[in-house]
């Protein structure tokens, strides 16, 4: 069984860069966010493990989706994850993963939107189960 984690990062990357509802922070989405990276910004985080099924074996992602905002409320953070979630969730046959056959791409159900210590950064969270073979 080979690693998909990269592929499925770089997919989500181009996937949510591309979408029309979240072109506007197409520069602002990052699997690594850099030191100083300005407000809003989009971080994907995954964790992975193996998954089996009767007939196929593969992996199974968990996809997280963090959107930072400073804009003073938690609206730009909302609205962020809105377009994650319509971009995202059982939207496969938009979503190219390089090198291995997507089976699913799922809302997970577990999504957040909370002030951060700081009290003027609100972040937005929602995970994805995204199963590659």
């Amino acid at each position: 069984m080979a690693d998909t984690a990269l592929a499925v990062l770089a997919g989500v990357s181009t996937r949510l860069k591309a979408f029309p509802g979240l072109v506007t922070y197409k520069d602002s989405i990052f699997t690594a966010v850099p030191q100083g990276a300005a407000f809003p910004y989009v971080e994907i985080n995954i964790m992975s493990q193996p998954f089996a099924a009767n007939d196929f074996s593969g992996q199974q992602h968990t996809v997280r989706v963090q959107a930072h905002s400073q804009s003073g409320s938690k609206k730009e953070a909302l609205t962020i994850r809105q377009q994650v979630m319509a971009a995202l969730d059982r939207q496969e046959a938009q979503l190219t993963i390089a090198g291995t056959m997507l089976v699913k791409c799922e809302y997970d159900g577990f999504s957040d939107c909370f002030i951060e210590d700081d009290g003027k950064t609100w972040q937005s969270v929602i995970e994805f189960q995204i199963i590659t073979m």
